[in-house]
């Protein structure tokens, strides 16, 4: 019998692999439905024979349950079905990094967004700051701005960015 723990667990790892194991049958089903409910067969026999397996690393082994699965049903539409199973790439491995390259890039629109909405002054300093790499001196150089305003500017601007930034990931 499964415990509290145990199901909160495996709900942790339901989400946390469940996009890739749905990349992986997509990739192998090539129908968006179809490739959803092999995601959550695949999870379910996860939870009914968890017990059967000694897992030292747990997403290569998911990545070939899963792919074990999407042959299984392949063949069992079509037997005479050829199939290249001999890719050593970790598929899984690619979709969570092209995962992690979308969410970096949604972060990346997100401050572009926050800064733009920043006071002129604001914009300017973070932006030679951070981006141009500049010291306080250049930019007081570049702008006119006392340092006292510069660090003032920088300062304000990133507690700006920052709640809107929250504000935006909270939404």
């Amino acid at each position: 019998m499964a415990t509290k723990q145990d199901e909160e667990a495996f709900g942790t790892l339901f989400a946390r692999y469940k996009h890739l194991v749905l990349g992986v049958c997509l990739k192998y089903l090539n129908e968006t439905e179809r490739a959803k409910d092999a995601v959550q067969n695949i999870f379910l026999k996860i939870w009914n024979d968890s017990y059967k397996y000694q897992i030292n690393r747990f997403k290569p082994w998911l990545y070939k349950v899963a792919k074990n699965h999407c042959l299984g049903e392949l063949r069992q539409k079509d037997p005479t079905i050829q199939l290249d199973t001999k890719s050593d790439i970790d598929d899984m491995e690619w979709v969570d990094y092209l995962h992690l390259k979308l969410k970096e890039e949604q972060l990346l629109n997100h401050l572009s967004h926050c800064m733009n909405n920043l006071r002129e002054e604001q914009y300017r300093c973070i932006n030679s700051f951070y981006f141009g790499e500049k010291s306080y001196q250049e930019i007081a150089i570049d702008t006119g701005y006392t340092y006292k305003d510069i660090k003032s500017f920088i300062q304000n601007g990133r507690r700006n960015i920052k709640t809107c930034m929250q504000s935006i990931i909270t939404t």
